[in-house]
């Protein structure tokens, strides 16, 4: 249904109105008991803060319903600038959490306060759904066009498959450089003051940061063994390497501003994006203005994206169909080399940190295992690490004895930076599909190959189906032609899942370690049942 609306005079009285409306309104959605008890106490602390900033008597518009595929809790208020979000006490985790959608997030437009809370996002089976649908209807009208002349086949590609395929490559390309800029920019700003952060928020800032390159490393020279690559001829000597290297270093910094975006180059638009940044951080208060329109931008890009994801389906349907047509159908075997060494990989990185986890928290591996398994679960089936927030949160605490304010400090940041899973997926298709499509690898490919593959698993938008942006900035950053993007989009439908369950599963054991090495981990209960 539409978000309807409701007004109420807001006193004591009507927030237990509001907050049994809502509750009846989450169990008719069939959401875990965990959330519905999560979004309750949001919705009542957020009337209790509004209802303590303004006079007495005063009306509040409540709204429930669905708008653009979310389940939404809306507030609408007349009056001045108010923000019953704050939070002064936790203000860099509360951005983060908002930026993920999972607090509620305020704007005021002329007298108009508005404070909207998401409460479902649209499940990401429907998106797998449609591209299974897209698959399994190229393999029949391949076949079925087998016994059309080759003549109308050519003829069909010419006029509608392969203008629709430039189409929507180049619909991917003229966004997907200022994704990157806007969610590095707004990730930035996320983050509020510097001062804010503290010593020991950059210091956990880099040590994630840090590990996703580490684990991109490894995953390339795990998967490199399994590969028949070519090698590019370079020059000769000792220094060849280091020239690739510096020629890669200083091949990152823009000469303008504008060529990055004309060509799409992901490294030299992430530099630029820093700098934007970290510049309007450093502006302060003056800054106010800009970055209220680099959020506002960002949220009209995740609009786009979003639009631009629901084409998926048909993209891969034609990319498949003209592969099938052409005889290269046998070929569309090939991504289950991929698959399986991306799920290897993932595996092998996982127990690798599984049990140094164990170690450096001096616990038995299995009663670590046992304990994060229910968040684990409920991410691999979902594909969603919003379904598995609550209870994600509620392990650290109470089962992993990570102190509560700790948790509510780490845990959004690493939802945010740290994608083990995904950059390990990130970095075996880059490799996996350079063997497929015989590019000749340098030393300065693979350094880049593991950059750009961290940092879109870092710079991944929380859309569903957003994976394939991310593919066209790597393909076409590394020279694998778009082909491959409709291959590693049916990929997909399996790894969104796989991936989610790890990424959820891994940021446990980061978070238990963090607060080990930050004095904030409590022993007894980690060792308890």
């Amino acid at each position: 249904m539409a978000l309807v609306y409701q007004e109420y005079t807001l006193d004591r009285a009507a927030v237990e109105e509001i907050s049994a409306a809502l509750q009846a309104h989450l169990a008719a959605l069939g959401l875990e008991r965990n959330s519905v008890h999560r979004l309750r106490l949001t919705a009542e602390e957020l009337l209790l803060n509004l209802m303590s900033s303004r006079e007495e008597g005063s009306r509040v518009s409540v709204g429930l319903g669905r708008q653009f595929g979310r389940q939404l809790f809306r507030l609408r208020y007349e009056g001045p600038p108010l923000d019953p979000t704050e939070n002064s006490d936790d203000s860099w985790a509360g951005e983060m959490m908002r930026a993920l959608g999972f607090s509620p997030a305020w704007n005021c437009r002329g007298r108009v306060n508005t404070v909207s809370l998401v409460l479902a996002d649209r499940p990401k089976r429907g998106a797998v759904f449609y591209i299974l649908l897209a698959v399994l209807a190229a393999a029949l009208l391949g076949f079925a066009g087998s016994f059309l002349p080759e003549a109308l086949r050519r003829s069909l590609d010419d006029v509608l498959f392969g203008p629709v395929t430039d189409g929507f490559v180049g619909l991917l390309n003229t966004f997907s450089g200022l994704m990157i800029f806007l969610t590095v920019c707004s990730g930035i700003q996320g983050m509020g003051d510097p001062a804010a952060l503290g010593r020991t928020g950059k210091s956990v800032l880099l040590r994630f940061v840090g590990l996703s390159f580490a684990i991109s490393v490894a995953s390339a020279a795990l998967v490199l063994p399994f590969l028949k690559l070519g090698h590019a001829a370079g020059a000769t000597g000792e220094s060849a390497p280091l020239s690739q290297l510096s020629r890669l270093f200083f091949g990152i910094l823009p000469s303008n501003l504008v060529e990055p975006f004309q060509t799409g180059n992901a490294l030299q638009i992430i530099v630029i994006s820093l700098f934007a940044g970290v510049g309007l951080l450093a502006l302060g208060e003056r800054g106010n203005r800009l970055r209220g329109l680099i959020e506002e931008a960002a949220s009209l890009q995740q609009r786009i994206v979003s639009a631009i994801c629901a084409l998926v389906p048909v993209f891969v349907f034609v990319m498949l169909l003209r592969l099938i047509w052409s005889g290269q159908g046998k070929e569309l075997l090939f991504i289950l080399k991929p698959l399986l060494l991306s799920v290897g990989t993932i595996l092998v990185l996982s127990a690798v940190l599984w049990l140094l986890s164990a170690l450096r928290l001096k616990c038995r591996p299995t009663t670590l295992l046992r304990k994060v398994l229910p968040p684990f679960l409920t991410a691999l089936t979902t594909a969603s690490s919003m379904s598995a927030l609550p209870l994600g949160m509620e392990t650290c605490e109470k089962k992993l004895g990570v102190r509560g304010s700790t948790v509510s400090f780490l845990y959004p940041l690493g939802t945010v930076i740290y994608m083990p899973a995904d950059t390990v997926y990130f970095t075996v298709l880059a490799c996996t599909f350079a063997e497929a499509f015989q590019l000749e690898l340098s030393l300065s490919w693979l350094c880049m190959a593991v950059v750009i593959s961290t940092l879109l698993a870092i710079a991944l938008p929380p859309i569903p189906g957003s994976g394939i942006l991310c593919y066209s900035i790597l393909f076409s950053n590394l020279g694998v032609p778009a082909e491959a993007i409709a291959l590693a989009s049916a990929m997909d439908m399996v790894m969104d899942l796989f991936d989610t369950g790890f990424n959820v599963m891994l940021l446990q054991f980061q978070i238990a370690c963090e607060a080990k090495r930050l004095d904030s981990l409590d022993r007894e209960t980690l060792m308890g049942r």
